[in-house]
């Protein structure tokens, strides 16, 4: 196999870049089209730093130009405060599409009835669900029904492999929500999680937690194992 010349390897660096950005383009819809129609500068720096082969996946150089695109925030004030939540909220739905696509290609267990609820059973976040705290409506944004200089409140989501369909499950929960998913990690029990909820503050009562765990658990979004409640007073 003949070397490659100078203006060879040059042309085949500039196709493997132009590939990479037409991926980024799809993964990251929204943020892509602003930054090329009104900072495609901060593309170019990006392919600047950026190290890509033929072997980068498209999720590594989507999460690091999320990353980029957040740290470009501090340095460039013209860049919406959401640009860096949506270009986050693009790459977690991106990764929950691409794990419901791994999904379809293992064999199909048979749908059991949900489990009744138990303080005593176990509840756990997989890692397929992410949560995430946004400054703003960035699924609003997203989905088109506020603009990217929106800047209203916080919001925190929950997103997870849809069982069925092209689209992820994507929910809107309230802080406290977002503080218990955070402490399901591991395994842990219902009356742990009320615990947790009363040690911190949440202001969830049990009634709403047991409705909480039962929406999340049915929704897919959490797993849990059944264990008989032993305290008839829980």
């Amino acid at each position: 196999m003949r070397n490659l010349s100078p203006i060879e390897v040059e042309e085949f660096a500039q196709e493997l870049r132009s590939k990479q950005l037409l991926a980024l383009s799809f993964h990251l819809p929204v943020t892509y089209k602003w930054l090329e129609v009104t900072r495609p500068q901060i593309l170019r720096e990006f392919q600047d730093i950026s190290t890509f082969s033929r072997l980068t996946e498209g999720d590594a150089a989507a999460k690091q130009l999320v990353t980029f695109v957040r740290e470009c925030r501090d340095f460039y004030d013209d860049i919406p405060k959401s640009l860096p939540d949506v270009a986050q909220l693009e790459f977690l739905l991106m990764s929950a599409r691409k794990e419901q696509e791994n999904r379809a290609r293992r064999p199909v267990a048979e749908a059991s009835a949900p489990p009744p609820f138990s303080w005593d059973s176990l509840y756990w976040r997989p890692s397929s669900t992410s949560v995430a705290r946004f400054s703003v409506d960035a699924f609003a944004i997203l989905l088109g029904k506020k603009k990217l200089t929106d800047e209203s409140g916080p919001t925190w989501v929950v997103l997870a492999p849809a069982a069925s369909g092209r689209v992820p499950t994507v929910l809107r929960i309230t802080a406290p929500a977002y503080h218990l998913l955070e402490a399901m990690k591991e395994p842990v029990s219902g009356r742990h999680l009320r615990e947790h909820a009363q040690q911190h503050g949440l202001n969830v009562s049990a009634p709403a937690l047991q409705a909480l765990l039962t929406t999340l658990h049915r929704s897919g979004v959490i797993d849990s194992h059944y264990v008989k409640e032993t305290d008839a007073e829980a």
